[in-house]
């Protein structure tokens, strides 16, 4: 696998800063985290989509307009239900690994250590959930074992980019929070080194609310920017995968249980239907996709860049007002790919 694959980091780092504004994009994303429920999925789902369109060989950055509110929660909640078993077997490993040995202290960093690499393999189930807008493709456990017995090494080093930038964004705000609060911390406590027994425990009481509201205005600010830490890493981890998944060819990808493609050179030359497309003008459509029942559905595309990805040799058919391919070629038509 070629150095210009492995780089997942500043690929993506690239594609987010891609258009001006990106920031916006952060901490419109750290508010939304603080919403209860739909504020996360949202966030989560958003990451999703963004990440469909890269692993489908699109190079876009996030979109910063008429971003659909309610299909990114929609996706977020698919990708966490493909997500939430797997994590209950985990957690049921991890638990019973525990009382075996008896909460042994390697055993337990071992653990702490694989847990890391099974949230990104997750990332890689719920993508492909997003891909084939069902929660059950990312049950496909023979197929995702397929992907990372081929490529092992990209969920590493996605592993590794994505805890380190973890770890460097919670060390700065630890030490940022760490010298603000200083000042109040000290003052709390000097006053109750140099108060006597004597002294009154609403004066101490008075101090310590005192420091408290000073505090807390500031704590919610090392909260908010943990957020949009937090909304950072998401977009970043959940985009490399998704080009760590278009080294897969997804546009050659047939039903979701169907074995991945080989090679693009040993694929049988199917009926290549038009990609669904939304009614927007600034939208057309990207790669092409296989005849096939239950396909990945196909994300959205430039004009810039469908055109250098217009497929030959194709079918040419309507879309639906929704996107949707009017008649999908085989299979149930829930399965056939549409647009978010």
């Amino acid at each position: 696998m070629s150095a210009e694959k492995e780089a997942y980091y500043s690929r993506s780092w690239a594609l987010l800063t891609r258009d001006k504004g990106w920031w916006k994009v952060l901490l419109v994303a750290g508010i939304a985290n603080f919403v209860p429920v739909v504020g996360p999925l949202g966030v989560f789902g958003y990451a999703l989509e963004w990440a469909r369109l890269t692993a489908w060989g699109v190079d876009a950055s996030p979109k910063q307009k008429d971003v659909r509110v309610g299909e990114c929660i929609k996706s977020g909640w698919r990708g966490f239900v493909a997500c939430l078993g797997w994590l209950i077997v985990w957690e049921a490993i991890s638990l019973g690994l525990a009382r075996l040995t008896h909460n042994n202290d390697v055993v337990s960093l071992l653990v702490a250590i694989c847990s890391l690499f099974v949230n990104v393999i997750l990332c890689a189930a719920a993508l492909r959930a997003a891909v084939y807008q069902s929660f059950k493709a990312g049950y496909q456990a023979n197929r995702l074992w397929d992907m990372l017995k081929a490529d092992f090494g990209g969920i590493a080093k996605i592993t590794g980019v994505t805890t380190l930038a973890s770890l460097v964004i919670g060390f700065v705000l630890s030490v940022v929070g760490f010298m603000a609060m200083t000042p109040s911390v000290v003052r709390v406590i000097g006053f109750a080194v140099s108060a006597s027994s004597s002294t009154d425990y609403r004066a101490f009481a008075n101090v310590l609310v005192d420091a408290i509201a000073g505090i807390f205005p500031l704590v919610m600010f090392l909260a908010y920017l943990a957020s949009v830490g937090q909304a950072f890493v998401t977009l970043i981890e959940v985009t490399a995968v998704g080009l760590w998944m278009r080294n897969f060819d997804v546009p050659a990808w047939g039903a979701s249980a169907d074995p991945l493609p080989t090679s693009v050179a040993t694929l049988p030359e199917p009926e290549r239907p038009a990609n669904p497309a939304e009614n927007d003008a600034s939208v057309q459509q990207g790669a092409a996709a296989p005849a096939t029942s239950q396909q990945p559905a196909a994300p959205e595309g430039e004009k810039s860049e469908a055109a250098e990805q217009k497929p030959t040799d194709q079918k040419q058919e309507s879309a639906g007002s929704d996107g949707v391919q009017n008649t999908p070629a085989s299979g149930d038509a829930d399965d056939s790919p549409r647009f978010l």
